[in-house]
Parts: C-alpha cells; structure tokens; sequence
C-alpha cells in the first residue's frame, strides 16, 4: 500500500495539466524511472512535443493484452495537487481521473514481468481528445487478444461509448443600431429560430433511457456591444451518438433544419463491443470474484475515452476502472484498497486470456 502512495502522490504533485505539456511529461517520466527501476521494458516515444510511454512486460510492441490509463489531468486550484489521505481514501486532482488506475497498471506490468504478455499505453492527452494514443496505436502498439481501458465506472465494465461530433452553427446577418431593429438583418434571430426547430424535432432523453443520441448547446458567441445589432451569430452544440452510421444522417438533419451555416469541429466514432465476447466475461468473472459488492452487468458510457482509438485493433475492448469519486471536481478522490482488489483482478485474466 505505501508503494502506492508514494507513487500516486508524487504523479499527482507533478501536476500533469493537459495544457501544460511540460508538466504532463515530467508526469511520464516519473511513471517511467518507476517501471525501468523494477525491470519493466519501457520506450518513451514523442507525439508533438509529448512523451508516451509504452511499458511492457516483454520486449516487443505487439502483446495479448493492451492496458491503458492516462497521465494527464484537467485545471484544479493549487491545494489540490498536494495529495491528502483520509483512510483508506486518497485525495486530489486526477486521484480518482486517472492516475490511480495508472498506478495500478504499473503494479500489475512489475508483478507480470517474464510471465505473461501485456503492454500498457500511458496516455499524454487524453482529456482533449488522446491523440497520443492514436498515435501510438498508428505506431503499432497494439493488443493481439484483448484491450482494457483503465478509465471508466468503478468495479464495473462498459462495452460501449458514444461517438461525440462537436458542431458549430453560424448565423450571419446585417447588423447596425439597436434603436432601429427593423432596418437590419438579426443573425441572433435566425440562429434562435433555427435551433428551435432543431430542438423541437429532436427525441427527448430521460435518465431512465440515456442510450439514445443526444444535442447539448454548450457555447454561443454574439455581438460586441449592448446597443449594437451583430453581423454574426454562432452557437457550437455537443452531439452525442450510439451508431457510426448516425452522424453523416445527423449533420445533414441539423443542416436541414436550421437553414444555417455548419463547422465541423474535432469527432470521434462510438465504440461498441460484443457483449458475448470471452474476454469481457473472464473480466466479469474476476470482478465479481474480488468485488462482489459490484453489479456484473455490462454498461453503456454516455461519455468517452481513449478506447475510441483502439477499434482498429478488431479485439474485444473493455472500460472500467479502480473505485473512485469526485472526477473533475474540488472533492477527488481513490480508494486505495481498489487498487490492490484490480490488481488481481487484472492478474486473473492474464492467467486465462
């Protein structure tokens, strides 16, 4: 258990902001004096400035089992990147999102060494999008047999993430005076109008039903001035969605409806593995063998992670993740006991895989 600590904290206190690409790689470079100093089989590759690292339990790029979690955290008040432990809890940013489960790994990559084949991708950037993993993916890290994304619901395995397509709709007008609102040409109007149309035709989605496509507003920009009508209007909308064939039908429904201009920002496919697949079940298994306490029964993710980067590999892929609360927020925090509980977890399915 101070092994963990001891690691945890000092990942933690690198503060390994996603922004700060410096940081993020003294981060890595913690994780990887720590794997090398056990033995571990470690390659440290570069991604626009950012270093990966790819620890393994052998030599080689290609291994039956793909672990990943990632190094990188979001903003938090200085306070929060000095680690706090409260029993069995320890807290702070990325405690819970993601380097517990990073720590995890590693204990896992140093108890399997020589015995079995696992690779591990430590991701630089996954809180913006995980084109490091993309990358190292395209660079041929890959798993032969099975993949598991350390990044997810606690003690439980989700075989399926939506795809997100982020989408910027432009309105455009003739501005002028405020005081003569009849002589111009108001974008904020069509840009509101437009999408209330789209609002109203799409599907509502309730708590008890989350798996079905989704439309959130996220931003809108407008104007420079209280009395001033704007020539531009724009409002960027966060879709969410569940088949890969969905969003080419969605873009040109948004299109159709609002009657606006479209930008395409950044998007990523939705991930959906086979719920009979072997490997998710011997997961399943060795959960409930070590945390019972935990439904066995699959989930859906309505959020993302870097398994969207992993499809091409054509194995099974799982999600899932240490005990932990509080992502993102004031209030983050792991179970440290968690820690030690996956670590056997993930050792019983390397023995069966």
């Amino acid at each position: 258990m101070q092994a963990t600590i001891e690691l945890l904290s000092e990942l933690i206190r690198c503060r390994p902001v996603t922004s700060d690409i410096a940081a993020v790689n003294r981060a890595m470079q913690v994780m990887h004096r720590y794997l090398q100093e056990k033995g571990v089989f470690c390659v440290i590759e570069e991604v626009n400035g950012r270093q990966v690292l790819f620890a393994s339990t052998a030599p080689g790029k290609v291994h039956d089992l793909l672990l990943n979690a990632h190094i990188d955290v979001v903003p938090a008040d200085p306070e929060l990147f000095e680690p706090r432990l409260e029993g069995d809890r320890l807290y702070g940013r990325g405690a819970s999102d993601d380097l517990s489960n990073a720590v995890c790994i590693a204990h896992v990559l140093c108890r399997q060494l020589g015995k079995a084949s696992v690779g591990a991708i430590f991701t630089a950037d996954e809180e913006i999008g995980g084109s490091t993993t993309a990358a190292m993916i395209q660079r041929g890290y890959v798993g032969r047999k099975f993949a598991i994304v350390m990044d997810g619901p606690n003690g439980r395995i989700a075989i399926a993430q939506k795809g997100i397509q982020i989408v910027k709709l432009i309105a455009k007008g003739r501005g002028g005076h405020a005081s003569a609102p009849w002589s111009f040409d108001n974008p904020i109007d069509k840009l509101i109008d437009g999408y209330l149309r789209l609002r109203q035709q799409w599907p509502e989605v309730t708590a008890e039903q989350q798996w079905q496509n989704t439309m959130a507003p996220c931003m809108l920009e407008a104007g420079f001035a209280g009395n001033q009508i704007p020539d531009e209007a724009s409002m960027v909308i966060n879709i969410r969605y569940i088949q890969h064939s969905d969003r080419e039908k969605i873009l040109a429904q948004i299109k159709d409806l609002t009657g606006l201009e479209l930008e395409t920002d950044r998007h990523c496919d939705p991930v959906v593995s086979d719920e009979n697949a072997p490997e998710l079940h011997l997961l399943s298994r060795a959960i409930q063998k070590y945390m019972p306490e935990y439904p066995s029964d699959f989930v859906r993710m309505n959020g993302a992670t870097d398994a969207r980067h992993m499809l091409s590999m054509g194995v099974p892929i799982a999600i899932t993740s240490v005990v932990g609360q509080g992502a993102h927020s004031r209030c983050e925090w792991a179970e440290l006991p968690s820690i030690d509980k996956y670590v056997q977890i993930l050792e019983e399915v390397i023995a069966e895989l």
